[in-house]
């Protein structure tokens, strides 16, 4: 029985009451500071290198190009074009 007491009085002890804000209602918070180092903008005086360009074949070459690796495989290509 003395620890059902004990029991009873803990939770009664325990019950969460209402939380105050800690800042009034209204009130806004200061803004924190920006970061020195800014990592959306690139380093000023340097430019990013120009993309590679890839040469263009023409469809000559292309179709010599897929006889010579069918021949090499042992393929028939015939089978590949229209009649």
């Amino acid at each position: 029985m003395r620890y059902l007491k004990k029991f009873e009085k803990f939770i009664e002890a325990a019950s969460p009451s209402p939380a105050k804000p800690r800042t009034k209602p209204g009130t806004k918070e200061n803004p924190s500071r920006p970061s020195p180092i800014r990592r959306d903008k690139p380093a000023p005086g340097t430019e990013p290198a120009p993309k590679a360009e890839l040469p263009k074949a023409s469809a000559d070459e292309v179709a010599d190009k897929f006889i010579e690796l069918a021949k090499k495989e042992g393929v028939d290509f015939k089978k590949y074009f229209d009649k």
